[in-house]
């Protein structure tokens, strides 16, 4: 006789305790598996150590400080399979330089504790003389410290996506914006010119003037499953697994803008996000407002989007705009900066041509 099976939530309990890929490989065991592993993602990240990190600032200087948020799962919807991550309770805004406002990197890992630093695949005390002698025999530390290495290059470096704030506040405003793709979509807070207590200047020793510094506060933070499981850079999901987060709100947008005559817009401007965030409809007065919006500026398409295409139309290699300083000014401030931006991508195209010179890099596609 056979024994009886076992209760949906006990086979939910001890599948969460799996890594969140076992997970979703085991839902193809049979009907009730698949019915319940996605839940059992949700409680694998409710107890276990996997967080999502927002990371602030640019990654090009060493010495510009970083800044880490970690974020909790609080919610799931099974409908539209999206997981909502938020910071803890009371947990402070990070307060920096604005300078250092310039990018946001959010990394999904199984581990916490990974040593971002240890990026290069191999550790040292692998690669030293006596790792080559013939009866070396590695200690546990060493192996571990591998263990962690690869584990950070194969799986951590494969799911981190990386986002630039074209959208700051000015001195003393503080504003909501949005920062979004297909597998995920932020809502953060930006301050500018914050007025720092005793307590909180403790924290930000390090500049030189206090009085313009800002804050950075996350929202919230909604993801799609299949980055939870895989990552964008991976190919263990089948390729109709990797859906557009919000599906039907787009095209609901995407309806609304065929009516009024515009070809192209940007999906993830901080000001369509917030339209899909919304409950707005056909009608409504807001919804008019941002087809009005579209229509003017054909389609907010960022000053970085436009510099892109220049590249692509000089058939240059897209390389990390950032890593030169006077990009990265313009793009911060564009309305006041003393070169205009044909001035900027001719010194960009030298620069890249510079670089090709000395072996560096290949600027051709």
């Amino acid at each position: 006789m056979s024994p009886p099976p076992l209760p949906n939530d006990v086979i939910q309990h001890v599948l969460a305790n799996l890594p969140v890929k076992q997970i979703y490989l085991l839902r193809g065991v049979n009907r009730d598996w698949y019915s319940i592993h996605e839940h059992a993602i949700k409680q694998h990240l409710s107890f276990s150590d996997s967080k999502v990190l927002v990371r602030l600032g640019p990654s090009s200087k060493a010495k510009d400080p970083k800044f880490s948020i970690a974020l909790d799962c609080v919610a799931f919807d099974p409908e539209a399979r999206i997981f909502t991550f938020k910071p803890i309770a009371n947990s402070k805004p990070i307060y920096c330089n604005p300078l250092h406002l310039r990018q946001v990197k959010i990394l999904y890992s199984e581990w916490i504790g990974i040593d971002a630093k240890r990026h290069n695949g191999i550790d040292a005390s692998l690669n030293s003389t006596n790792s080559t002698s013939r009866n070396y025999d590695p200690s546990p530390q060493e192996i571990y410290r591998y263990a962690r290495i690869k584990f950070h290059h194969n799986y951590v470096e494969a799911v981190q996506k990386y986002y630039y704030l074209e959208e700051t506040p000015g001195i003393g405003e503080e504003i909501s914006t949005y920062l979004g793709d297909y597998d995920m979509i932020l809502k953060c807070h930006l301050k500018d010119s914050v007025v720092l207590s005793e307590e909180d200047i403790s924290d930000v020793e390090y500049f030189d003037n206090l009085s313009h510094i800002s804050s950075f506060n996350v929202d919230f933070l909604q993801v799609h499953t299949s980055w939870l499981i895989s990552g964008t850079t991976t190919r263990i999901l089948p390729t109709n697994f990797h859906s557009k987060i919000y599906p039907s709100r787009y095209a609901l947008l995407n309806h609304i803008i065929s009516q009024k005559d515009i070809q192209k817009y940007n999906l993830y401007s901080p000001k369509v996000i917030r339209w899909i965030l919304s409950d707005y409809m056909v009608d409504d007065q807001q919804t008019i407002q941002l087809c009005q919006h579209l229509n003017e500026t054909k389609g907010d398409f960022t000053i970085r989007d436009k510099f892109q295409w220049e590249l692509d139309a000089k058939n240059i290699k897209k390389q990390i705009m950032w890593k030169y300083s006077f990009v990265a000014r313009f793009f911060c401030d564009p309305e006041n900066s003393s070169d205009t931006f044909e001035q900027i991508l001719d010194r960009f195209v030298r620069a890249e041509y510079d670089e090709k010179a000395k072996g560096n890099v290949q600027i051709y596609k």
